[in-house]
């Protein structure tokens, strides 16, 4: 008898351990992390011939970042054939201060705003969208994407948005509410890269909204820094419903498409590498941090004309 089965009939722990190896290295390649999939390119290719188990993987670092928005529409998708649903307003109406929507307050940061996307989707048309722009020079230096429902949202579908703020990709996550009775509350700080025709997200509203940007000749960077806010009320809470809102904001030089620091740089591994690209992201991460208590009351209350206070809404891409 050979030592490897003398130790197979004498060890019933080592047996144990092996099976669970084998068990558990099935499973991570079945459902690899963000990290794996990330560092390990050879696990697309495996599991582009797997049936899949779950909602797919974003293709770009944060290709569902800006999309994460509370949807029951139950996956299906907005349908962008119906013109009542959603309209392409002017783009050279002028807002600034704040915005009126679904009878809350969407405050917002420094500059102009124009309106590049507004309507209605979900089941009944029950969530809200607007999409806006700001320029600087004739650039693009920021885009807001706020979604809100004042319905219950199924609790799937807040999990599946909400784990945005666990992404190991982003710069920073903060979690200020996780509760049992479905209160959740967090925001992050990512990157999100603009792919060929303007495919910065899976999301075809905001396909839809940066191609109208694209085709109106504005030109844009070919990263942004994303800032997102999602909260979503408990069983007790007065005010039902959920939102999402969030910035991209460019990391450029003012007035043009220069970036402050080389497209690589932008990477969470590298980023430490390119001081100017740390001072932005550091930039956005102070000031997103004492811009979202203005998003919730904004948003979690009935609508008020009162615009937000000036040194809180300058963030850190904000025309001079």
């Amino acid at each position: 008898m050979s030592a490897a089965s003398r130790l197979w009939r004498r060890a019933p722990a080592w047996r144990f351990f092996l099976y669970c190896f084998g068990l558990f290295l099935i499973l991570g390649l079945l459902f690899p992390t963000p990290f794996v999939t990330r560092h390990m390119g050879w696990t697309h290719a495996l599991t582009r011939h797997l049936p899949s188990f779950g909602g797919n993987a974003p293709k770009e670092p944060s290709s569902d970042s800006a999309s994460a928005s509370p949807d029951g529409s139950g996956g299906a998708g907005p349908d962008l054939s119906d013109p009542d649903r959603f309209i392409t307003p002017d783009i050279a109406t002028a807002i600034t201060g704040l915005l009126p929507f679904a009878g809350h307050t969407l405050p917002l940061p420094a500059g102009v705003w124009h309106p590049v996307l507004s309507g209605q989707y979900g089941m009944n048309g029950a969530i809200s969208l607007n999409v806006l722009a700001r320029t600087d020079r004739g650039v693009v230096t920021g885009v807001i994407i706020a979604s809100t429902t004042n319905q219950d949202v199924p609790r799937a579908v807040i999990e599946d948005a909400y784990n945005h703020c666990h992404d190991d990709r982003n710069y920073h996550s903060t979690i200020f509410a996780d509760h049992p009775d479905g209160k959740t509350e967090c925001s992050y700080i990512t990157a999100a890269y603009m792919g060929p025709n303007t495919a910065i997200s899976s999301d075809p509203l905001i396909q839809l909204a940066f191609k109208r940007l694209s085709a109106l000749g504005f030109p844009m960077p070919s990263v942004f820094i994303v800032a997102s806010w999602l909260n979503s009320a408990g069983v007790n809470d007065r005010v039902k419903g959920s939102t999402n809102v969030t910035m991209l904001l460019a990391p450029t030089q003012k007035g043009t498409v220069v970036l402050r620091a080389p497209l690589p740089y932008w990477d969470k591994r590298l980023i430490v590498r390119s001081q100017p690209a740390l001072d932005f992201v550091r930039a956005v991460d102070r000031w997103f941090a004492g811009w979202v208590p203005t998003l919730r009351q904004g948003m979690t209350q009935d609508y008020v004309n009162a615009a937000p206070d000036p040194a809180l809404a300058r963030d850190p891409a904000a025309p001079e």
